[in-house]
């Protein structure tokens, strides 16, 4: 058989290929540029981000924006493929947020045409009690009051923890008198709809599954904006051998890979890394970034990195207590307690000293703060006499602003402290959620209150909600 023809022959086979492969590229080049992904920004609160097949056009996108329902203040950014989306402050939002948005590449051609609906409301997350134990129930913004229950009775829940990135919920929940077991509720609750990925269907019934770790004496939660969870605790086999079971630290990822259900494995939400080194003495705190851990010891609050950075050690010293981040976490609120008994409310700044927001002698039940730490706000209790002598607690709601000191105090009449007080700030709402006992009906109470901007005059509006719990947070939808 003679060579030549052949090899024509697969010379032109090989032209046609590289013709096609070209045909294909100018015929991707000509379509317009396509939506990729879009969520929740990790860093932000009321910021969507989107990504495009191709690098974009920031002013193009600004000019494209059509405000749908309602007509709100929409700040557009980008850099190069990726585009944030975020509600310009102040504003409350009060629902669904519809917007088209068109626009061009780099390049000038057109970008696909796309339509969000958007609700960055978080949900209220509830620990109910009733004769059968305790239980967890979600309720979303517009469900008109009605709760819906994500786990099963328990006898006793005793931590609950609403996960930074939105995807659910680990919590607690007693085995026996003295031993619990750990476990997350993954909370289908996104909150954003776009026609140009897939087809939105009814959200997910909440999955309840344990953690991969032992059950514990105690547990203690903390997680990161990018989806991390460290789990502290005891394994609940040191009463047998508490030589060979020494309090430990287990750092959790989400896994990105899912099970194949055709061969019966499991999905697996979570890949453990390897347990960490360090024994804190006391709650030790993922840092919102997730590459580094805070807790207190002897000489003041500690500061270390985890994998993969260096490590490095940073301590604060003095005799304070970590209270609260700041939106993404680049600010933080620490409590310092005086040696005459006196406290400070401290703002901690990176490569700043702290400065001193508040102090006083009243005891600080919780501190909540905005993301760039400008509001603060103590939830304070300090005895005093009534008008016929007798002591009551007097529990006021402070606002302080770094270099002005306080700002407003809101008295919180007939409520005492509950067994755990905190304090949870929704920057898209601008509404803070506590829990305090009702005085008049000896029962807990949860109580959102309706913050006003700076400088006006007009007081935060107190509302009680009806529902009996014992704890409620905010969760973040993702």
């Amino acid at each position: 058989m003679p060579r030549h023809p052949v090899r024509g022959l697969g010379w032109r086979l090989l032209l046609a290929g590289l013709l096609l492969a070209l045909l294909q590229q100018y015929g991707l080049q000509r379509r317009p540029g396509r939506l990729l992904t879009v969520r929740p920004a990790v860093n932000a609160a009321a910021v969507l981000e989107l990504r495009y097949s191709r690098p974009v056009d920031p002013a193009s996108l600004a000019a494209s924006i059509i405000r749908l329902a309602p007509d709100v203040p929409l700040s557009v950014t980008a850099d190069g493929a990726t585009v944030q989306l975020g509600l310009s402050q102040p504003y409350r939002a009060s629902g669904p947020i519809e917007v088209s948005l068109g626009g061009q590449d780099q390049q000038g051609r057109p970008l696909h045409q796309v339509r969000l609906r958007w609700d960055p409301r978080p949900l209220l997350l509830g620990l109910v009690s009733d004769s059968q134990g305790q239980r967890l129930e979600l309720a979303w913004p517009d469900a008109g009051g009605a709760w819906q229950p994500i786990t099963p009775w328990e006898s006793s829940i005793t931590k609950v923890l609403p996960l930074r990135d939105g995807r659910g919920v680990v919590y607690a929940a007693a085995v026996d008198s003295l031993s619990q077991r750990n476990w997350f509720v993954e909370v289908a609750s996104s909150s954003v709809v776009s026609k140009d990925l897939s087809a939105a269907v009814a959200p997910a019934a909440p999955r309840r599954r344990p953690l991969p770790s032992p059950t514990t004496l105690y547990s203690h939660f903390s997680s990161s904006n990018r989806g991390h969870l460290l789990l502290q605790g005891v394994s609940s086999a040191a009463l047998e051998e508490p030589a060979h079971h020494p309090p430990f630290l287990q750092l959790f990822q989400p896994s990105q890979t899912k099970g194949l259900r055709w061969l019966g494995h499991r999905d697996r939400p979570w890949r453990q890394t390897a347990p960490l080194d360090h024994q804190p003495d006391g709650p030790a705190t993922l840092l919102p970034s997730g590459d580094g851990l805070v807790f207190p010891d002897e000489n003041g609050l500690v500061v270390v990195s985890l994998p993969p950075l260096p490590p490095q050690r940073h301590l604060l010293p003095g005799n304070r207590d970590l209270k609260t981040f700041c939106g993404a976490g680049q600010r933080a609120v620490v409590l310092e307690h005086q040696p005459d008994y006196t406290k400070t409310i401290e703002l901690l700044r990176p490569g700043l000293a702290p400065e001193v927001a508040w102090e006083g002698e009243a005891a600080i039940l919780a501190v909540a703060c905005d993301e760039v730490a400008e509001r603060i706000w103590l939830l304070t209790v300090d005895g005093v006499l009534d008008e016929e002598g007798h002591p009551q607690q007097d529990i006021l709601l402070v606002e302080v602003q770094p270099g002005h000191g306080v700002v407003t105090a809101l008295h919180l009449t007939d409520h005492s402290p509950s067994a755990t007080p905190t304090l949870h700030y929704d920057p898209v709402t601008h509404r803070l959620l506590t829990m305090l006992e009702h005085t008049g009906e000896a029962r807990s109470e949860a109580l959102l209150i309706t913050l006003t901007a700076p400088g006006q005059q007009v007081p935060p509006q107190v509302t009680s909600i009806s529902k009996p719990m014992d704890m409620a947070y905010w969760l973040v939808r993702s």
